[in-house]
């Protein structure tokens, strides 16, 4: 049995099965819902998944055919059962250990900030043999000069950065694996000043890890997009990179904590990656 939780440890379930599939997927909606890259889920058959604790935590949103949940409290994707209620899919970032992907899908939608690597198969968008039609990514206006723009799934939130970024990375630690359910974290730091909400800033809500000096998590209460988060201790805002409609101009520069690494992901690229972090 593998046991899953959400960041804050309220939402938490036991799968008695391993899963039958599994895949990373990079379509634009899953960047804004995981704020990062990819999310990665597995595929379990219904009778697969049980909850153990806090299924009234649970809040449901659905985007494009499905049904997702969130942790109320702390925003991590939890568990989602399918339309036809024939089996579940995972968000692996709860996990620490288990099957890794055994391919990438809607690989035509990759963010321009992040380079696919790696050698699993490739689909542009659903499996052919699934039969689901693709899902053509949404234009956008023109951007405007010097502003780089985002915003949560359900566009109840907005918000403009409006100063060039420091520095991006990839993090792999436990805590960012939870929250964002999801192989790593993908973030963005710039001052605190350099993020503007234009729309719907009430609708952010802030989770802070108890006995952390600076971590927690953004998020739209409504879809659980994760959102910029500014942290008055370092004076420094932290933009999840899979929020951003615009290309931010800046390539993550490297792994940290890759020493917490989930077990089932491959880091594949050619960037530096450190067991420990953050680097200053």
């Amino acid at each position: 049995m593998t046991n899953g939780t959400c960041l804050c440890g309220q939402v938490t379930w036991t799968l008695t099965a391993q899963p039958f599939t599994g895949y990373n997927c990079y379509c634009a909606m899953c960047r804004k819902l995981h704020g990062t890259a990819f999310s990665t889920f597995w595929r379990l058959g219904a009778d697969d998944l049980h909850w153990t604790g806090g299924t009234d935590a649970i809040v449901h949103y659905q985007s494009s055919h499905l049904i997702r949940g969130f942790c109320g409290h702390c925003g991590s994707s939890v568990p989602l059962m399918s339309k036809n209620h024939l089996g579940w899919a995972v968000p692996a970032g709860s996990h620490a250990t288990g099957r890794r992907p055994d391919c990438d899908i809607f690989t035509a939608h990759t963010a321009p900030w992040f380079t696919l690597t790696g050698t699993l198969p490739r689909h542009d968008d659903y499996p052919p043999d699934t039969g689901y039609p693709a899902l053509p990514d949404k234009p956008l206006p023109p951007q405007p000069d010097g502003i780089i723009r985002g915003g949560c799934l359900c566009g109840a939130v907005h918000f403009h950065v409006t100063e060039p970024f420091k520095m991006a990375r990839y993090c792999h630690c436990s805590r960012c694996r939870r929250a964002r359910s999801a192989a790593h974290a993908s973030n963005g730091f710039t001052s605190i000043d350099g993020v503007t909400f234009t729309r719907g800033e009430d609708q952010v809500k802030a989770y802070d890890l108890p006995d952390a000096k600076v971590f927690g998590q953004a998020f739209c209460q409504t879809c659980s997009s994760p959102m910029p988060r500014r942290i008055a201790e370092t004076g420094s805002a932290v933009v999840p990179l899979g929020s951003l409609d615009d290309d931010p101009g800046i390539r993550p520069a490297c792994h940290i904590y890759a020493g917490d690494k989930a077990g089932w992901h491959e880091i594949t690229d050619e960037l530096p990656a450190y067991a420990e972090g953050p680097l200053r």
